[in-house]
């Protein structure tokens, strides 16, 4: 089979599953980056994704300095005809593959974002090593408390951890925050390309080279701060624009952290700053009323404080709780907390608060694999989630062990019920 028919098999598969919702999804997709970007106007989002998703195809990458792109153009092409043989029109077939990236790489460098309406304060942490004899790693999601999350988040769990060392393929990504730049580079090249696919095998076993590789392809992924993780466990936190890269490699701890909407790399901390001086310029506004400044400088000293803290906590000896403490941190006033209850930059501007809406901690590998995690419980209204009770669920094949069983007892803890029996 060629690699076009490869393409149309893989498009004809994806066709069937897309939603009976998508016209409704991307209506509200249009209305909402028109509502995000107010210079678009009256724009024909519909006409600008079809356009740009052939542009995509006619925008052929330098093969010299990525060879590993050779022959996608024929498995793209394929795909499209898929989508066509499955009677799926040409605005819904360019909105699933190219939707995404016009808004990211186009609409955003060129129309300047309202920041007020996006949240910014995700978090990740992981440690290597700990004292439960594997990985140890945590994570909040963060967002507004909306309407469309009053059902899902109360009802969300996480599933029983099975071992991140012996899964069948590594996920060298561990953790993904947002970190989207207002004005930010449009790429030179916009092909469509998912590096991670692309990356050779061999890579996976060093941290360097996974970099090296995916600096390489830096328009082509992101935006997004990450943690790469190589398969004997070395790390590095990655601060990642729609064109740019950079690094911030671990203390002898070998731990990572990142959060969302902060760049602490100074080539990437001074660029945000330039783009968004840019933008508090365009508004007419200061270093003193400009939302955008203001969380921006915030999610700055959050991301600090969530650097010092995992790194503290690795320093001792990680453990499960003490990872979910550093998530669940509220020791300190905003914006340099961790966990988030209905803060916001600047009330008077920015009237949609930030909420920590779903809280993990984890030992994903090794004999001691289980999670505690909570959500939550109330939207309407919101309740903090530090005032939810943390559920424990064990790693698939892992017995409940008397330590863990007095923190159920004494009501740390209660024991998801896919854990009892």
């Amino acid at each position: 089979m060629n690699r076009r028919e490869i393409g149309r098999e893989r498009g004809r598969a994806a066709a069937t599953k897309l939603s009976a919702m998508t016209r409704q999804d991307m209506d509200e997709a249009f209305a909402s980056a028109k509502q995000l970007h107010p210079t678009l106007g009256d724009a024909d989002l519909e006409a600008m994704v079809r356009d740009y998703d052939r542009e995509r195809l006619a925008c052929e990458p330098d093969y010299a300095q990525f060879p590993e792109m050779k022959g996608l153009l024929d498995e793209h092409v394929g795909e499209r005809e898929g989508f066509a043989e499955a009677g799926v029109d040409a605005t819904t077939t360019a909105y699933h593959f190219s939707w995404a990236w016009l808004l990211t790489r186009r609409i955003t460098a060129h129309h300047l974002a309202r920041y007020d309406l996006l949240p910014h304060s995700c978090t990740n942490a992981f440690v290597p090593e700990s004292k439960e004899g594997g990985i140890v790693e945590a994570d909040n999601r963060d967002d507004r408390a909306q309407e469309s999350y009053r059902e899902g988040i109360p009802k969300w769990r996480c599933d029983p951890p099975a071992d991140a060392t012996a899964a069948a393929k590594w996920e060298w990504r561990r953790a993904g925050v947002s970190s989207g730049v207002l004005l930010d580079d449009e790429p030179a090249c916009c092909f469509p390309c998912n590096p991670d696919e692309l990356m050779p095998e061999e890579c996976l076993d060093d941290i360097h080279a996974i970099v090296d590789f995916m600096t390489r392809y830096r328009e082509f992924w992101g935006p997004c701060n990450t943690i790469f993780v190589d398969r004997k466990l070395n790390a590095v936190a990655v601060e990642k624009s729609n064109c740019r890269v950079g690094y911030r490699w671990p203390d002898a701890t070998g731990a990572a952290a990142v959060t969302a909407c902060s760049y602490l790399t100074p080539e990437m901390n001074a660029f945000r700053a330039a783009r968004f001086r840019k933008a508090m310029e365009t508004k007419g506004e200061t270093e003193a009323d400009c939302p955008d400044w203001i969380g921006m400088k915030g999610s700055d000293r959050r991301h600090q404080r969530l650097i010092d803290l995992t790194n503290a906590e690795a320093a001792r000896g990680a453990t499960l709780w003490g990872m979910l403490n550093v998530v669940a941190d509220t020791d300190v006033p905003f914006p340099d907390r961790i966990c988030l209850a209905g803060q916001t930059a600047l009330p008077e501007k920015e009237p949609m608060p930030n909420w920590t809406l779903t809280q993990h901690a984890t030992v994903s590998s090794g004999p001691n694999r289980r999670t505690l995690y909570r959500s939550m419980e109330r939207l309407d209204p919101p309740k903090p989630i530090v005032e939810t009770p943390l559920k424990l669920v064990l790693g698939e094949g892992v017995k409940m062990k008397p330590e863990w069983q007095a923190d159920v007892d004494a009501g740390r803890c209660v024991l998801d019920e896919r854990s009892k029996g």
